[in-house]
């Protein structure tokens, strides 16, 4: 055994060395591997362990009780044949379950095991929301930094056109001024973007074993073009671990109620003992052996105080869990339908921005270029252009982000979309 966790430590070395000096990493590799690594799953997983063998050993019957001793014996003599009643006594005594009870309980154990189960998928779904949010704000910060990296360079080209036309004599000093307060803004834009990066990259760090700096895959969500309709969305909800725990604790109250109801039947036991004696009857012949059998049995009969009583309770957990399965299923759809109108939202924002904004705003910049170059176009319609040109860039870069955002959370109430 010791010899195959070594050989699996070796390639699991060796595909985490070629992963990294290789390929980017993936959103899925970054979910996997943050999944793995989390301890409270490990716990979780332990926890429901237990619960499992528990519904096993609770099935058990009462250990039996061994009897051995003495009985009858005189205290002069302690002489074990010197008494026709004294005897050496062994005895058997054995209790049966009550009811239904031990399968019941056993039930109860099994519930509280699913559970757990429930709550280690919740942990699962917990985990691939936040890696996500952080891998979509590092991709954001990222492709933002190149955009501003990008347009520098646009209102660098602006800086030169104007020192030199102010070196002809074409235009004034301001101009060349404003020109620069642009870039000077732009490269404030720039070290704000870093600042943030440097944030994302740390809460992404924390599911990625604290390395900062990850090459990550630079791939947002590819189809933006079909989000499934709500009426379909709303049927993934019965599957969200929240509504499964809340079944589960439904199911264990209703097997503690039927625990309950065994408190009304009685319980059996049986006790068997032999009495072994010694010595001689006055005729000479042997003392005989005694045995004794007896059945117990406990009479639930004053149940006004405590069974009833106990039943009463056990239905009004009953009751209370189906009430909490009903709350937590109207929230969830509640979510779903205000996570899918966003969702909608930001898919047509996107196609407006794609489709007419972007390019419009790209041809404004560019005519507006041509136009000062040729003289027709005033600086501050040059500015006003390219400025618009960067907005635009940065917030359809935004919109993708939002979209990413929103389309984890949606994930996480109704399961990945694919």
């Amino acid at each position: 055994m010791n010899a195959l966790q070594k050989i699996f430590s070796f390639v699991l070395l060796i595909t985490t060395f070629s992963a990294n000096a290789g390929d980017p990493l993936t959103l899925k590799q970054a979910i996997e591997q943050a999944i793995a690594d989390d301890a409270l799953i490990l716990g979780i997983s332990e926890e429901r362990n237990a619960w499992q063998e528990l519904s096993v050993s609770s099935q058990a019957w009462a250990d039996p009780k061994l009897r051995f001793g003495a009985q009858g014996v005189p205290i002069d003599t302690f002489d074990l044949d010197q008494e026709a009643m004294t005897q050496v006594v062994f005895g058997y005594q054995q209790m049966f379950p009550r009811g239904n009870m031990l399968n019941n309980k056993a039930a109860v154990m099994q519930s509280n095991a699913g559970h757990e189960k429930s709550k280690l998928e919740l942990r699962k779904r917990k985990i691939a929301l936040s890696v996500k949010k952080s891998w979509y704000a590092v991709l954001f910060r990222r492709n933002a930094i190149k955009i501003i990296q990008s347009n520098r360079k646009v209102f660098e080209k602006v800086l030169d056109i104007n020192e030199s036309f102010y070196a002809s004599g074409k235009t004034d000093q301001q101009k060349v001024v404003q020109a620069e307060l642009d870039i000077s803004l732009i490269d404030d834009q720039l070290q704000n973007m870093q600042s943030e990066l440097m944030v994302a990259e740390a809460a992404l760090a924390k599911w990625l074993g604290g390395k900062l700096n990850v090459q990550i895959d630079n791939h947002p969500h590819d189809d933006i073009e079909f989000i499934p309709p709500y009426r379909e969305l709303k049927l993934d909800v019965e599957n969200h671990p929240l509504i499964k725990q809340a079944n589960d604790k439904l199911s264990k109250h209703k097997n503690m109620l039927a625990m309950a109801q065994d408190k009304y039947s009685a319980q059996w036991g049986l006790d068997v003992r032999y009495g072994f004696r010694q010595g001689e009857n006055p005729n000479g012949s042997s003392r005989a052996d005694f045995l004794t059998a007896m059945v117990t049995v406990d009479l639930p009969v004053f149940t006004e105080q405590k069974q009833d009583r106990d039943v009463a309770a056990s239905r009004s957990r009953v009751q209370s869990a189906r009430y909490k399965v009903i709350d937590i299923e109207r929230e969830l759809l509640t979510q779903v339908k205000q996570t899918h109108v966003r969702l909608i939202k930001f898919q047509q924002r996107l196609k407006m921005y794609k489709v007419r904004i972007k390019p419009q705003s790209k041809h404004n910049s560019e005519v507006a270029m041509l136009g000062y170059q040729s003289g027709v176009v005033d600086f501050i319609t040059l500015s006003k252009a390219q400025v618009m040109e960067f907005k635009t860039e940065l917030a359809e870069l935004k919109l993708e982000y939002q979209f990413n955002k929103t389309l984890s959370n949606l994930e996480f109430l109704v399961g990945e979309i694919e």
